[in-house]
């Protein structure tokens, strides 16, 4: 899968080289202390399969999951990383593994508020096999 606009992905890449051209050109500019992550976010229908590619593309990669996102990011440098992230319900499946209540109690800090009983789902996230090298349909 391409990008969708090639005008955009070589105005990215010429950008990339243009911040390069620059440091090689300027020895006197400052850069020690400078830590640059670029930030890609991938969302819509397609954003498990985006994914999958891109982090093939990236090769040795970090992988972190959260209650939001999925993560992946390359490190290039000591100062330079390159962070992908993508919904996690997008990528993954959200599994229920049950229910519970949770009974009715009044907030011992007020005295007052009263809490009915609720009924919450028990919830895990199958991931895998993200990101191996067959991604089932």
């Amino acid at each position: 899968m391409s990008n969708p606009d090639p005008r955009l992905r070589r105005q990215f890449i010429e950008g990339l080289r243009a911040v390069a051209q620059f440091y090689e050109a300027h020895p006197e500019a400052w850069y020690d202390g400078i830590h640059l992550t670029l930030n890609m976010y991938i969302w819509g229908g397609k954003a498990r399969e985006i994914l999958a590619q891109t982090v093939r593309a990236l090769g040795q990669c970090t992988k972190k999951y959260d209650q939001t996102n999925i993560t992946v990011s390359r490190k290039f440098s000591d100062q330079i990383t390159l962070s992908v992230f993508a919904p996690r319900f997008k990528v993954c499946s959200r599994v229920i593994l049950g229910m519970r209540i949770i009974p009715a109690r009044t907030l011992p800090a007020s005295g007052a508020v009263y809490l009915p009983e609720t009924t919450e789902e028990i919830v895990a996230w199958r991931c895998d096999p993200l990101l191996q090298e067959e991604l089932p349909p």
